[in-house]
């Protein structure tokens, strides 16, 4: 009983370092299970998010063929056993809509040309104007755009194929570039060419026309129940649905063909997903185990405090196992308090985020269950172990965590969908600090022979201290470096998401808004229509033409002279040559460099055209590989009215991209799909795992601060007992301050040093992107940094505050 009472009050005695470990054990349970959770939810909205902006093509995909005049419900059956089969479980619903040919019809007096249309859903797509939603057969509805353009209001009578209608609402669609519409040109126009719709008529009516009408079946996302699972479930619809409908047209006269580019979205989706799980996945260990670390620091500062206590308990009558058994209870009590906060902690935090921590919270539970195996592991009396839990100084523990790494990687690469993958950024930050860690002592010795060379003592001392005592600092050398490696994953991390954002982006869209037209051989395209738009600052015509290249098929990018204005990048001019711009990936394949010769095979052109590489570089517009060349220089080189010279889209440069293609939609009279870079773009996605990493981050240079001061303390502790023999050997207190705070700087600096270049390895093995040394000296890496300066420095002044007192005053 009397040494149960002796050990409560030595748990007493040690409350400040007791509430450390609890605290260090709620940040690293709680932020497990937060940065377990809130991305994957985020990431979840994300993608959500990405395939809701997808242009409507790409978004959704579309069965269209003739309407059966004599069964159209049979039809309406067989098409959707088709998508049913197909679809499975994936989270689509169909829409089936109607359109007639241009038929005239009777308005107002005037004999216009009018589209007809039946739409299921309709009054969940779009909202009343004016009037109501019909209520008998001869009554209809009209699209607002479609409306101004015929002057028509609710009550004007419509008489279309010896049938009187009359309008009792006009509605405007909610979105225009709604995947159900699948880029309808009326709805956001009013108009096709000629004709104005679609005027909404029931289903009889289009039956009865002369002109076969359309019927079309759109599958679009079902938006709540899109997430990263759905994608699994989503990928192979496309496949399946073509294959599905193949049988269709069977018995018939008319095609039945399946539109849309949803399986490419999908992809994209995936890709973005999976490098947010990556990085969100990479910002939850690195938290972890900064502060597993230090929990075993502080643990170690306690069990060396101890050490004496430890030796007159045991003289007391304490028996090994129950003195073990005791530091287990003392190690429940504390980390298992601090999980439970930190778990508490989390599970708000993550409610207020939209997000159920349940999932994650066997993982909290899991990191407490850890914690507490370090701290009675490390707290131990040092009289009664060889080594400290927490300590690296051995090859040993990096040779294990670099082999980890490796397999981690390799079984990644073989394996794409292996769990592992997210733990190969993490294993190769932790195995990185700990391989450059061992460079330490032998970096040291170098430094001091150099600095020995000079009289004075400083940095002799304490670099000596550091060549030869390394196992001193390691645990110090290890948390600052975890730090740095984590602000160097949030830096090199956004900085190559944004620029494959961009890069990204710039590929898919050329300028800012992308408009691709068909039929352009019989309807030239022409940018005038759409230079004068609102938000519009610049607009260029573009043709696009596939070519042979020598022996490899690409896409030729013409440009004309005012493409840069759009672009940025002016096609490449060279009197009396034919200068191209060629991308880095088709100049790898063919071997090319600026300078050299490539024959071009151009449809409708006999011979080949010579070509000389000017520039290799990105091509707007172009994903991959392909060529870009001026347009004049190209019509110099091929017969008038060449049909490669022929128009297909046009670029435009917006300061809001979005703004400019409403306009765009609501200004086109022909189908067009319209592109832009929320269309594109992955950023909704990606841009969750930066998030976790740059939070993760902040959180381990928090707690590697707190790391580096319970190392430095247990430093001071160490190395104790040589104050006073160095005084009596000439070393004042004053230089055996400078060398301690010396000592800790310089460890510091070379473990920032080492976390920079693990950082590195670790974000290049998460695979986001290219790497570049300016995304360390954007805002957020350098405000952390500054940060962990300022802490470190601060431990360092305490420290050398501390010994100056130890040792006494100068004399």
């Amino acid at each position: 009983m009397r040494v149960a009472r002796a050990l409560l009050r030595r748990s007493a005695t040690q409350a400040g370092a007791l509430l450390a470990a609890l605290v260090v054990s709620a940040v690293g349970a709680g932020s497990l299970v937060t940065l377990l959770a809130v991305p994957s939810v985020a990431t979840d909205h994300g993608v959500s998010a990405l395939l809701a902006d997808a242009e409507p093509t790409a978004g959704a995909l579309r069965i269209d063929t003739a309407l059966a005049r004599d069964d159209a419900d049979s039809q309406d059956a067989r098409v959707r056993d088709a998508i049913a089969s197909a679809v499975g479980d994936a989270p689509l619903d169909t829409v089936r809509a109607v359109r007639s040919e241009p038929v005239e019809a009777l308005v107002g007096g005037a004999v216009r040309q009018l589209v007809l249309g039946d739409q299921q859903r309709l009054a969940e797509l779009s909202d009343l104007v004016e009037g109501s939603w019909p209520a008998s057969g001869d009554e209809v509805t009209i699209a607002e755009p479609a409306a101004e353009i015929l002057g028509a209001h609710v009550g004007d009578v419509v008489v279309v194929a010896g049938r009187t209608h009359r309008i009792v609402g006009i509605w405007r669609a909610r979105d225009t570039a709604d995947p159900a519409w699948f880029s309808e040109t009326l709805i956001a126009s009013g108009r096709a060419g000629d004709a104005i719709g679609p005027l909404m008529v029931d289903e009889s009516d289009l039956v009865a026309l002369e002109a076969r009408p359309r019927v079309s079946w759109t599958l679009v996302p079902r938006d709540p129940d899109v997430d990263v699972a759905a994608l699994d479930a989503l990928a192979p619809v496309d496949a399946r649905l073509r294959a599905a409908t193949s049988g269709l047209a069977s018995g018939t006269s008319f095609a039945v063909t399946v539109q849309g580019e949803l399986s490419a979205t999908v992809a994209r989706a995936r890709a973005a997903a999976d490098a947010s799980r990556v990085l969100s996945d990479t910002a939850a260990v690195l938290v972890l185990v900064a502060a597993g670390l230090v929990l075993g620091l502080v643990a170690r500062s306690i069990g060396q405090v101890r050490d004496i206590e430890d030796r007159l308990l045991v003289a007391r009558g304490l028996g090994r196992v129950h003195g073990q058994l005791l530091r287990l209870a003392e190690a429940s009590a504390v980390v298992g308090t601090g999980t439970a906060l930190g778990l508490g902690a989390a599970v708000i935090v993550c409610a207020s985020a939209g997000a159920d921590a349940a999932a994650a919270v066997p993982a909290g539970v899991g990191a407490g269950l850890a914690g507490v195996a370090v701290m009675t592991a490390a707290s131990r009396s040092t009289a009664r172990r060889e080594r400290a839990v927490a300590e690296t100084e051995s090859v040993v523990p990096a040779l294990a965590v670099a082999v980890a790494a490796v397999f981690a990687a390799t079984t990644a690469a073989a394996v794409p969908a292996s769990p592992l993958r997210t733990l190969v950024p993490s294993l190769v930050l932790v195995a990185g600090v700990l391989l450059l860690r061992l460079l330490l002592a032998p970096t040291m010795r170098v430094a001091e022979r150099i600095a020995a060379r000079g009289n004075g003592l400083l940095p002799v001392l304490p670099l000596r201290q550091l060549g030869r005592r390394p196992r001193a600092v390691a645990s110090a050398f290890v948390v600052v470096a975890l730090a740095a490696g984590a602000v160097a994953v949030a830096g090199f991390a956004a900085g190559a998401v944004s620029r494959d954002e961009a890069a990204a982006v710039r590929a898919a869209v050329g300028g800012d808004v992308r408009i691709g037209f068909g039929s352009v051989d019989t309807d030239p395209v022409s940018a005038s229509a759409y230079a004068g738009l609102t938000g519009v600052t610049a607009a260029t015509e573009v043709a696009l033409v596939g070519v042979d290249a020598g022996s490899v098929a690409t896409t030729l990018v013409i440009g004309a002279d005012d493409f840069d204005t759009v672009t940025g990048i002016v096609p490449p001019q060279d009197a009396g040559l034919l200068a191209v711009r060629i991308t880095p990936q088709l100049a790898a394949r063919l071997g090319t460099a600026p300078g050299d010769e490539v024959p071009l095979a151009i449809p409708g052109i006999r011979e080949r055209v010579t070509a000389v590489v000017a520039v290799v570089g990105p091509v707007p517009g172009i994903e991959g590989s392909g060529l870009l060349v001026a347009r004049d220089a190209l019509a110099a080189r091929v017969p008038d009215g060449s049909p490669a010279l022929t128009v297909d889209e046009v670029w435009l440069a917006a300061p809001a991209p979005e703004a400019a293609a409403v306009e765009v939609r609501a200004a086109t009279d022909r189908s067009a799909t319209v592109l832009t870079p929320d269309g594109a773009g992955t950023a909704v996605a990606t841009s969750v795992g930066v998030s976790a990493a740059t939070v993760a981050a902040v959180l381990v240079v928090l707690v590697g601060v707190g790391g580096f001061a319970a190392a430095s303390a247990a430093l001071a502790r160490m190395r104790r007992a040589e104050v006073l023999p160095l005084r009596a050997l000439g070393v004042g207190s004053g230089a055996q301050a400078r060398s301690r705070a010396v000592e800790l700087v310089v460890t510091a600096a070379a473990a920032v040093l080492a976390g920079a270049l693990a950082g590195a390895a670790a974000t290049a093995a998460a695979g986001v992107g290219s790497l570049a040394g300016a995304d360390l000296l954007s805002g957020v890496p350098v405000l952390l940094a500054a940060c962990l300066a300022v802490g470190v420095v601060g431990v360092a002044a305490a420290a050398a505050v501390s010994v100056a007192r130890r040792s006494g005053p100068e004399r």
